[in-house]
C-alpha cells in the first residue's frame, strides 16, 4: 500500500489529537479532584456514587425536617414552660386570697392580677410558630381561642329575696337584661337590684318578679366571660418525615394541655370571680385544682421533651450516616491527586514529545507551493 504524505499528516494528527484529549481530561481530574468525570469512566462506581448521593439527599431532607421540628417544639416548650409558671403565679396569688386576713379590696386587686393572667393565658394558647398556631393541632392557620367578654342568655332561678351569684363579676353598668321567655321584661330598681362589680342579682319584693320561676339575663363584662375553641378540633397530629417512612409528630394540641382533665382557662375564671367576691373559702377549694392543673400541663411538658430528646439522637444518627456516605462517595468518585500529577506530567512531555516528532516530519508548509 502507497503511504502518501496526507496519510502521514493525518495520522500525525490524530495521534496528537488523541494524546491532547487525554490530557485534557487529565487536567479536569487535577482540577476537580475527580475520577469521574463522566458515566463512561467507570460505569459501576458512577451508579454506587449516584444511588448513594440519593441516600445523601434524603438523609439531608430528613435533617431539614428535623430542624423546622425543632424550632416548632422548641417554641412548644417555651409556651408550656411559661404557662407552668403561670399557675405557679395562680396558686400564689390564691394562697394570698385565701388568707382569713385579707379584706375584700384587697381581694379584688389579687382578682386584677388573675384576670391578667387569664389573659396571658389566652396569649399564650395562641401561640405561633412563624404564621402556624402550635396549639391548633393540624389546623395550624386557625386560632385556637378566642375569648368573649358578653352572656346571651344565663339562667337562673329566685329561690329568695338574697342576692344570687351570676357566672361572672364586673358587669358594665347598664348591660344586664333579663326576662322571663315569655315575653316579659323586667326593669333593674323596680323588679331587682344588681351588684355589678361582684355580678350579683336579687329579686325586689315590690317587682314583679317572683321565685321559683325561671329567668335568663344577658351582660357585658369587662373581664373575660369564656373562651371558645374556634379551631375544628386540636387533636390533630403535625408530623415530620426524619426517616425512611418514619413519620413522628411534634406537636401538642391546645386541649391536651388546657382542658383535658382540667379546664385551666374555666380556673383561672373560678379563681377571680371568687376573689371579686370576697370568697376567701372558694378560693381555698381552688388549691387542689391548681395543683391539678400543673401536673396536666407538666405532663404535656415531659412529653414535648421527649420528643425533643428522639428528634436530637435522630439527627446525630443521621449526621454520622451521612459522613460516612460521604467518604464511601469520595473514594468511588475521589482521584489520587499524587498519580493523576504524575500521569499529568507524562501525558504533557508525550504531547511536547509528539509535536516535536511532528514538526521534524511535517517541515513543508503552505509557503512550499507559493515559489
Amino acid at each position: 500500500m502507497r503511504v502518501t504524505a496526507a496519510m502521514v499528516r493525518s495520522r500525525i494528527l490524530h495521534n496528537m489529537s488523541s494524546t491532547l484529549d487525554v490530557l485534557q481530561v487529565t487536567q479536569t481530574q487535577l482540577a476537580t479532584g475527580k475520577r469521574l468525570l463522566k458515566p463512561s469512566d467507570d460505569p459501576v462506581a458512577m451508579s454506587k456514587a449516584l444511588n448513594l448521593r440519593t441516600v445523601l439527599r434524603d438523609n439531608n431532607q430528613f435533617m431539614e425536617n428535623i430542624d423546622d421540628a425543632s424550632g416548632w417544639m422548641t417554641g412548644t416548650e417555651a409556651a408550656v414552660n411559661d404557662i407552668v409558671s403561670l399557675l405557679a403565679e395562680l396558686k400564689e396569688a390564691a394562697v394570698s386570697g385565701a388568707n382569713d386576713t385579707k379584706g375584700e379590696s384587697e381581694r379584688a386587686a389579687i382578682a386584677e392580677q388573675v384576670e391578667l393572667m387569664l389573659e396571658s393565658l389566652m396569649d399564650l394558647a395562641n401561640t405561633r410558630y412563624g404564621d402556624r398556631y402550635i396549639f391548633a393541632g393540624t389546623h395550624t392557620l386557625t386560632r385556637p381561642y378566642s375569648a368573649t367578654h358578653s352572656v346571651d342568655a344565663e339562667g337562673f332561678t329566685f329561690v329568695d329575696d338574697e342576692w344570687l351569684d351570676l357566672a361572672n363579676t364586673r358587669l358594665e353598668s347598664g348591660s344586664v337584661a333579663v326576662s322571663d321567655g315569655v315575653g316579659g321584661t323586667f326593669t333593674e330598681g323596680v323588679d331587682y337590684e344588681m351588684d355589678y362589680a361582684t355580678g350579683r342579682i336579687r329579686r325586689l319584693a315590690s317587682g314583679s318578679m317572683a321565685t321559683g320561676v325561671a329567668y335568663t339575663v344577658s351582660y357585658t363584662s369587662e373581664n373575660i366571660t369564656g373562651v371558645s375553641l374556634d379551631a375544628p378540633d386540636t387533636t390533630g397530629l403535625v408530623r415530620r418525615e426524619i426517616a425512611q417512612g418514619v413519620y413522628e409528630s411534634v406537636n401538642l394540641g391546645g386541649e391536651e394541655i388546657l382542658n383535658s382533665g382540667t379546664n385551666v382557662f374555666g380556673l383561672l375564671m373560678d379563681v377571680r370571680d371568687a376573689l371579686y367576691r370576697n370568697d376567701g373559702a372558694s378560693v381555698s377549694a381552688s388549691l387542689d385544682t391548681i395543683d391539678a392543673a400543673t401536673d396536666q400541663v407538666n405532663t404535656g411538658l415531659g412529653k414535648m421533651g421527649a420528643l425533643q430528646r428522639s428528634f436530637g439522637l435522630t439527627r446525630g444518627r443521621l449526621e454520622t450516616e451521612n459522613t460516612n456516605l460521604q467518604a464511601l462517595i469520595s473514594q468511588l468518585e475521589d482521584a489520587d491527586l499524587a498519580e493523576v500529577a504524575m500521569k499529568l506530567q507524562n501525558k504533557q512531555m508525550a504531547y511536547e514529545a509528539a509535536l516535536a516528532t511532528a514538526a521534524s516530519i511535517m517541515n513543508t508548509s503552505l509557503l512550499n507551493y507559493l515559489r
